[in-house]
């Protein structure tokens, strides 16, 4: 399922994307798959910056695109609905 969701990512993914796009996008495939997403914050990842503070995160309501940043982690962390083990695999894209 994470290189599913990769993939995706990579079939999804245009520089003019925003962030709060890719989110729902990426969310909604993953509920489909039945899946859930584990991660604490609910974000899929976050642009790789010098500041751990300036970071923009994929997550609702950011309407920056992803072309406005030089590189992004994006990496999931899903489980099967249910389960009490999670999976996460995370990728850098320029």
């Amino acid at each position: 399922m994470e290189e599913k969701l990769h993939c995706e990512l990579l079939s999804y993914a245009k520089p003019e994307t925003t962030f709060e796009e890719l989110y729902s996008h990426i969310n909604e495939f993953i509920a489909a798959s039945g899946y859930v997403n584990l991660d604490f914050l609910g974000n899929l990842g976050h642009s790789i910056v010098t500041h751990k503070d300036d970071r923009i995160y994929i997550e609702k309501g950011n309407t920056a695109t992803l072309g406005s940043v030089k590189c992004f982690t994006f990496e999931p962390h899903i489980a099967v609905k249910g389960s009490k083990y999670g999976f996460k695999k995370e990728n850098i894209l320029l």
